[in-house]
């Protein structure tokens, strides 16, 4: 597979820095499908839980993955900021993230975020960040942003689409979800 041809979320994993190999890592993969499963396992990465969408009922144990990959076609209903909070919540102290999002395309609107109502098809809202805004959800959930991902001429990064590495920190995210669960 050429790196025109890699699913975004793969072609991100592959700029991320990660280490050489991911010997009994535990991955969670939020949006993309399991699309990233091959080539985490080809770096030894052990067990895998793929979502479509971050929900409460998954139950998933806090603290318990190394990495999370939270992929661009994430469109939920839900505020990014309680989405990203619960990601943190999944991950170990010191785990990484692997976010992509569309964002809003004008520099000038960086720090700022769209509601974009239902479509008729779909029936579902998102949030749609500047690339500010989108750096500021991740690091209030408790993370702290390693790097931004791709660039001209990679493939993934354009004026609508953005992708970070982070790393899971001690400060506390700012949304508490033992009083504000995913789903209210």
């Amino acid at each position: 597979m050429t790196a025109d041809s890699e699913h975004p979320a793969v072609r991100a994993l592959s700029l991320a820095r990660l280490p050489d190999r991911l010997d009994g890592w535990r991955v969670l993969e939020v949006g993309s499908s399991g699309v990233a499963q091959d080539h985490l396992a080809g770096l030894g990465a052990r067990d895998f839980v793929a979502l479509a969408e971050p929900s409460e009922e998954a139950g998933l144990e806090e603290g318990t993955f190394d990495l999370v990959l939270c992929g661009s076609e994430l469109e939920t209903d839900l505020h990014p900021l309680a989405v990203y909070a619960w990601l943190r919540r999944a991950v170990r102290q010191e785990g990484l993230l692997v976010a992509g999002s569309d964002v809003l395309a004008d520099p000038a609107r960086s720090q700022y975020a769209r509601w974009i109502p239902p479509k008729q098809s779909d029936g579902r809202s998102r949030w749609l960040p500047g690339r500010l805004a989108f750096r500021w959800l991740v690091e209030v959930s408790g993370f702290d942003v390693l790097s931004w991902l791709g660039g001209a001429g990679e493939n993934i990064a354009s004026d609508d689409r953005a992708y970070l590495q982070a790393k899971a920190v001690a400060r506390p995210p700012v949304l508490d979800l033992a009083r504000q669960p995913l789903g209210r």
